[in-house]
């Protein structure tokens, strides 16, 4: 059962691709390379013991993990799945809450509880698919610059541990949503099929993934629209596409810069080549500069005849924090500056903590009335 469990989900990754030299693994290897094949594999694959390349289809090269990265059994795993997880990435289910507050709901119990329970729903969604992804990319991931720190790649986390803690939080976060509501659990069940779409193989075509991205961080808006019961805004999901797309684009222009300082000659199992970089350079501070202009529009055909805000000249503050915001992310991102994801960058960087703060601030004066 478990063997043809991993032959079905392992099996397409391990059997194809060009076999990697020693010198090109991320982790060193000790031994002679031991070439096994069909069930050896999986016997592998499922203690953990072993690093996996690629030879012909049918055939495959294990080579021992060094000590130190072998992973350790059963409890002992439990701090490299905790980061396989990636919590940190939770930060962006955040979004969630927006149409709640944008609609001066978020204060009733009840729409909040079922807020917070689909924030928890997708955070148990969002990490299995991390963990399935993972075990998805592992090969290319032990060859990625940055990727090849993480759990499953650098060989602390073993892929029958990974596996089930995937299949486990995204059976749970289902439950968790369909007790929310109906609505919730077509969204959240739409995030899961859409992931799992974007993991396969909707990543490998340029252009196309990076919409794919937008429209993720765009259904968690949509989660928040059906947990909190509240209209949904078709400014809000125009302005989320085109922000998160301008993000996603800056993600893949550093990606790619960061691929042709190493020699490579563009993104592998992307579909980018280094001759795409200009074009990135102009798509996202242009769908970036489109947020903005969503956002003036929103503030002048509709955020005025809002009835929950006590002064709505404060949020002619929005678009100015917002162009500044955007401009930085691609000035860094221009200069080779930018971290490989950029939510991660804003909640590290002091001028776009700043810059949030002083959104938050002016959203805070719009909504409470003060100086009006």
């Amino acid at each position: 059962m478990t063997a043809g469990i991993w032959r079905r989900i392992v099996g397409p990754t391990m059997q194809q691709g060009p076999v990697m030299n020693p010198s090109d693994r991320d982790v060193p290897a000790r031994g002679a390379d031991i070439h096994i094949s069909g069930a050896g594999l999986v016997s592998k694959a499922e203690s953990g013991s072993a690093n996996y390349t690629i030879g012909q289809p049918g055939a495959a090269m294990a080579t021992p993990l060094p000590e130190q990265a072998i992973p350790g059994a059963g409890w002992t795993q439990l701090p490299a799945l905790l980061e396989g997880a990636r919590p940190h990435q939770w930060a962006k289910n955040l979004l969630i809450f927006v149409p709640a507050i944008l609609s001066g709901t978020i204060l009733e119990p009840d729409r909040l509880a079922a807020v917070a329970l689909s924030f928890v729903a997708l955070c148990l969604i969002a990490s299995g698919t991390y963990l399935l992804n993972d075990i998805w990319d592992l090969e290319s991931d032990r060859k990625h610059w940055s990727k090849c720190k993480r759990p499953l790649p650098s060989g602390r986390l073993s892929l029958n541990m990974a596996l089930v803690a995937a299949l486990a939080g995204i059976l749970l976060g289902l439950l968790v949503s369909v007790a929310v509501g109906p609505m919730v659990a077509l969204a959240a069940s739409c995030y899961l099929a859409l992931t799992i779409a974007y993991s396969l193989a909707l990543k490998r075509i340029p252009i196309l993934d990076v919409s794919v991205l937008a429209g993720l961080f765009t259904l968690r808006l949509v989660l928040g629209i059906a947990s909190a019961g509240v209209f949904a805004s078709p400014w809000l999901l125009v302005f989320s596409m085109f922000l998160f797309s301008s993000l996603c684009f800056a993600k893949r222009y550093i990606e790619l810069l960061r691929a042709g300082e190493r020699g490579k000659a563009g993104l592998a199992h992307r579909g980018y080549q280094n001759a795409d970089g200009p074009l990135l350079l102009v798509l996202g501070p242009s769908a970036g500069m489109g947020a903005v202009v969503t956002l003036i529009l929103y503030v002048i055909f509709d955020a005025f005849r809002q009835t929950f805000y006590g002064n709505t000249a404060w949020l002619w503050a929005f678009p100015l924090i917002l162009f500044l915001w955007v401009s930085r992310v691609w000035l860094m991102a221009a200069r080779g500056e930018l971290d490989d994801d950029p939510v991660t960058f804003a909640v590290r960087d002091a001028p776009s903590i700043m810059l949030g703060a002083a959104m938050l601030g002016a959203f805070i004066l719009a909504w409470s009335g003060v100086f009006g």
